[in-house]
């Protein structure tokens, strides 16, 4: 999986616990989905199924996806044009 993430890099990919020192080694986002979560606090106890857990997820995603547009727009004047307070 490293090795694929270094040469075919992706927007975000989705992991567990383990999946941390991939995000620390390719800067690649990454959505803690899974067993186990070891490194968060009470992320375990989220739901992943059903419709609470399908809200869950989206979530997720959508956060982890937010977190990267905005370390990615911190040049003030320059492109720190969608960094918004409130979405």
């Amino acid at each position: 999986m490293s090795s694929l993430l270094f040469t075919e890099p992706v927007d975000f990919f989705v992991g567990n616990s383990y999946g941390k020192y991939l995000w620390r080694d390719t800067k690649i986002p990454m959505v803690r989905i899974g067993y186990p979560i070891f490194d968060r606090h009470h992320l375990h106890r989220y739901s992943t199924i059903g419709y609470q857990g399908g809200i869950n997820l989206l979530n997720w995603v959508v956060n982890t996806i937010l977190d990267e547009m905005d370390r990615n727009t911190n040049i003030t004047g320059v492109t720190d044009i969608s960094f918004d307070l409130i979405r």
